[in-house]
C-alpha cells in the first residue's frame, strides 16, 4: 500500500504507511506533499519501506537517515539529507536523488524501476513517470498521477498477469531456439578446432616441401636454358641465315676478283663472257627445298673451259678447308620441348604450394578462439532483399547494397558484433560502412538492415555463434527490460 500523508502540528510533513515505515519530507515541500503523495518517495511492501523507482537490490543505498551523495552541477561532491529523496526537486544532475519522480527528466543515468510482479521487470526513463501514460504493467509509474492532477482518470490497471503469460511463451520459444543454437554452435566449434589442427599441419608440411620444389624448379630451368642455347629456335635461325647470305655474297665478289687476276696471268686474252655458276654451298641450299635459309638466284663463278680452271671455289678463294656440303644439325626440337614442359610443371608446383599455403594461413587467421562459433560463416555469403535493395554480406570479404560497396571486412568489434568499413563514398562523404549485430539463432539469416545515420548501415544477423550457455539462466529468470531495447 502506498504511503498516506499525515500532518502533525509540531513536526514537518510525515508520510506514514501501513506497517512500520515512516517517510519524512522537507518542510518546504509540504504543499507539494498534499498534491502528490505517491511521488514523495516511499511505498510499503510486506511491512517494510521501499523507495519508489529503485530496484530491490538497490534499496540498501537509501537506508532511512543516510545522507545522499552525488556530483553537483559544478562537478564537486554534493551531500544531501535523506529527506531530499524523491522530493520532486532535482538536486543531482544525474538524478540520484529523484529515482521515483520526473524531476530529473532528460538524463539516462538514473532510471525508474518497475517491479512488474508476475511479469518481466523493466526500467523506464524518469520522464515517463506520472505523465499520464501507463508504461509499467503494474501501474507503479503512474501511482501519483491522480493525486497530482485533480479529476485525472483512474489508476493504471495491473496487466502483469496477462503480460507474464505472453513473456513465458516467448521465453519457451527462445529457450528452444537457444538450445538448438548451442548444439549447432558446439558442432561448428568442433569442426573449427579439427580444421585448425589439419590446416596447421598442412601449412607446416607445405613450407617444408617448398625448398625441394624450388630446387627442382631451378634445375629444370638450367636444363631448359641449356637446351635453348643449342636449339636457337626459328627467329635465331633466320638471323643466322641472313648472316650466311652476306658471307656468300662477299665470297662471290672475292671469287670474281680472283677470276679476273687469272685471266690476266693467261696473257691478256679476252675474257670469255661470264656465265652464272652456283657454288657448292648454294647448290646444297637450292637442293634443300623448303629448308629455312635456302638462297635463290645467286651470282655464280664463271666456268673455266681452258682446262686451267680446275681449282675449286674454295681453293680459288685461298681457303684452307673446303666448305662443307652437309647441313648444320641442331639439337632435336622434341628434347627442348620436353625440357620446357618439365620447367612449366616444376614452376606450377611451386606456385600451387605458395598459393595454398597463403590461403590456409588466411583461413587460420579467421579461427580466433573468441569467435570459433562463427567459423561456419567464413567464405559464405548471405543476402536480404528489403523490397528496394538486395544486401549481400560475404564474411571476411565484402558487403554490398546491390552493386554499391558498403565496405570490406573490417574485423570483429565485440563478442557479438563486427563491421565492414571503407565502402563507396557517399556524395560529400562519409565512406559507407556496415555494422553487424549477431543474435542467437539456429541458422545464419539477415533479419533486417537499417541506416541509423547517413551512410552508416546496421544489420542484425542470427547465428549459432551468438548463442551462449549463460543465456539459459537469463531465460529461466525473467531478464530486466531496458528502455534502450525499444530502439
Amino acid at each position: 500500500s502506498f504511503c498516506r500523508p499525515q500532518l502533525p502540528k509540531s513536526h514537518g510533513p510525515i508520510v506514514r504507511c501501513a506497517g512500520r515505515c515512516t517517510c519524512r519530507v522537507r518542510r518546504a515541500m509540504a504543499v507539494r506533499t498534499l498534491l502528490g503523495v505517491a511521488a514523495l518517495g516511499c511505498f510499503c511492501s510486506l511491512g517494510a519501506a521501499l523507495v519508489r523507482g529503485v530496484a530491490p537490490e538497490g534499496q540498501s543505498k537509501f537506508a532511512p537517515g543516510t545522507p545522499i551523495t552525488c556530483a553537483g552541477a559544478d562537478g564537486k561532491p554534493l551531500t544531501l539529507p535523506f529527506e531530499a529523496l524523491n522530493d520532486d526537486f532535482c538536486d543531482c544532475p544525474d538524478g540520484t536523488d529523484e529515482p521515483g519522480t520526473g524531476a530529473c527528466a532528460g538524463q539516462d543515468s538514473t532510471l525508474f524501476h518497475c517491479n512488474n510482479d508476475g511479469a518481466t521487470p523493466q526500467m523506464i526513463y524518469t520522464s515517463r513517470v506520472d505523465d499520464g501514460i501507463c508504461d509499467c504493467c503494474d501501474g507503479s509509474d503512474e501511482a501519483g498521477f491522480r493525486a497530482r492532477r485533480a479529476g485525472a482518470a483512474t489508476a493504471c490497471p495491473n496487466r502483469c498477469a496477462e503480460e507474464g503469460e505472453v513473456d513465458k511463451l516467448q521465453r519457451v520459444e527462445r529457450m528452444a531456439t537457444l538450445k538448438q543454437g548451442l548444439e549447432k554452435r558446439q558442432q561448428i566449434i568442433n569442426n573449427a578446432v579439427a580444421n585448425r589442427q589439419q590446416w596447421t599441419g598442412d601449412v607446416a608440411r607445405m613450407e617444408a616441401e617448398l625448398p625441394t620444389l624450388e630446387a627442382a624448379r631451378d634445375e629444370a630451368k638450367k636444363a631448359a636454358d641449356a637446351a635453348a642455347a643449342v636449339d636457337l629456335g626459328p627467329e635465331a635461325l633466320k638471323a643466322e641465315n641472313e648472316d650466311l647470305k652476306k658471307t656468300i655474297l662477299r665470297q662471290q665478289a672475292e671469287l670474281q676478283e680472283l677470276q679476273k687476276e687469272l685471266e690476266k696471268l693467261k696473257g691478256g686474252a679476252e675474257p670469255k663472257a661470264e656465265k652464272k655458276v652456283v657454288s657448292e654451298y648454294a647448290k646444297w641450299m637450292d637442293g634443300a627445298g623448303s629448308t629455312p635459309g635456302a638462297i635463290e638466284g645467286e651470282e655464280a663463278l664463271p666456268d673455266d673451259d681452258d682446262g686451267q680452271g680446275d681449282l675449286t671455289d674454295e681453293e680459288a678463294m685461298g681457303l684452307s678447308e673446303p666448305l662443307s656440303t652437309k647441313p648444320v644439325v641442331t639439337s632435336g626440337g622434341g628434347a627442348k620441348k620436353a625440357d620446357d614442359d618439365a620447367l612449366s610443371a616444376a614452376e606450377a608446383k611451386v606456385k600451387s604450394n605458395q598459393e595454398e599455403t597463403k590461403k590456409l594461413k588466411k583461413q587460420l587467421e579467421h579461427l580466433d578462439d573468441d569467435h570459433l562459433g562463427y567459423s561456419s560463416l567464413d567464405g559464405r555469403c548471405i543476402s536480404k532483399h528489403d523490397g528496394q535493395y538486395t544486401y549481400k554480406l560475404c564474411f571476411h570479404d565484402d558487403a554490398k547494397q546491390d552493386h554499391v560497396s558498403l565496405g570490406r571486412w573490417g574485423g570483429w568489434t565485440g563478442p557479438q558484433s563486427a563491421q565492414f568499413t571503407d565502402g563507396q563514398m557517399c556524395p560529400g562523404g562519409p565512406a559507407r560502412m556496415l555494422r553487424v549485430v549477431f543474435e542467437c539463432g539456429s541458422e545464419e539469416i539477415v533479419l533486417g538492415i537499417s541506416e541509423p545515420s547517413r551512410c552508416i548501415y546496421e544489420t542484425h544477423v542470427t547465428s549459432p555463434g551468438a548463442c551462449l550457455p549463460e543465456d539459459i539462466g537469463k531465460l529461466e529468470k525473467p531478464p530486466l527490460k531496458h528502455p534502450r531495447e525499444e530502439l
